[in-house]
């Protein structure tokens, strides 16, 4: 399908204007379109949104938690921001999971921001996306119109997933306006010393859902799906002897470098493929479990 930058508008009081949206404080009063604004009607928009730097860990379970979806009737909403928010977009794309980005720029291609994902706005038009934005065309991008575009974020959806953000950052302003509109925030635990962890662990201890797989989203949605765990093979010893190890329970480094007599660097060495192939993670207590 060719890309269609053509720009549609949808007033507060038109009957495609989304239902969640206009029950916020200060919802937009005009929503700019490009592409099938048919999705702002589906009940099951799932917003995710997270830290422009990311880690391996938070790639592997955003792309394991939007894989699981596959198939099922969401659609996934991000800011197209470099990071965790176009890689929201990414997999939902390569899951088959149609995918709306909310802007902060207008929507006129020479003004889509940030400018590297521009190719990836056209593969979410042509793949039966959407784009939105407040901004109408022709306008220049300010910085305050990123944080304002959050509370779009926020309003679209009844859940919030925020993998991952500092203390002070545009995903807890998107976290904190989901909180006030009565909206579920699920926040993704980590490592405690990891800055882009900060964010969701804070938001955890003063009360957001903890977002330990897919589960718990079906959960909200009402929707009775059990996720099948892939069967795993894995090929080289001592990568298998470790994952075996991890099924019995949770544990630091050193408990696996002293459980299976190895020294603590080629534990180090092997955890770290074991993350990058989606297998395992490090939870909040810094130990080491299956994902």
């Amino acid at each position: 399908m060719k890309s269609d930058f053509n720009n549609v508008s949808i007033g507060i009081s038109d009957g495609d204007y989304p239902d969640l949206l206009k029950n916020i404080y200060d919802p937009p009063k005009r929503l700019f379109c490009k592409g099938n604004k048919n999705l702002l009607r589906n009940k099951n928009l799932l917003t995710i949104v997270g830290s422009r730097q990311t880690t391996t860990y938070h790639q592997s379970i955003l792309e394991k938690i939007i894989s699981d979806l596959k198939d099922l009737p969401f659609v996934i909403v991000s800011g197209l921001a470099t990071g965790i928010d176009g890689l929201a977009h990414k997999y939902a794309l390569e899951n088959n999971l149609p995918t709306i980005a909310v802007l902060g720029s207008c929507l006129d291609k020479d003004k889509i921001y940030p400018k590297e994902n521009l190719t990836l706005a056209k593969d979410i038009i042509s793949n039966n996306g959407l784009l939105i934005s407040e901004q109408g065309p022709g306008t220049k991008t300010q910085i305050w119109h990123f944080p304002k575009r959050n509370r779009i974020l926020a309003g679209l959806s009844q859940v919030s997933i925020i993998i991952s953000g500092a203390k002070k950052s545009g995903t807890l302003i998107t976290a904190q306006i989901a909180i006030d509109e009565g909206r579920d925030v699920l926040a993704l635990p980590a490592n405690i010393n990891l800055r882009l962890s900060l964010g969701p662990n804070e938001l955890i201890k003063n009360g957001a859902q903890i977002l330990l797989d897919s589960q718990d989203i079906l959960e909200i949605y009402n929707i009775d799906k059990k996720i099948e765990k892939q069967k795993i093979i894995i090929k080289d010893k001592s990568h298998a002897k470790i994952y075996s190890l991890l099924q019995t329970e949770p544990m630091s480094l050193v408990t696996v470098s002293k459980k299976l007599e190895l020294p603590l660097e080629e534990v180090n060495s092997i955890i770290s493929q074991l993350e990058i192939q989606g297998l395992i993670r490090f939870n909040q207590f810094d130990q080491v479990e299956i994902i």
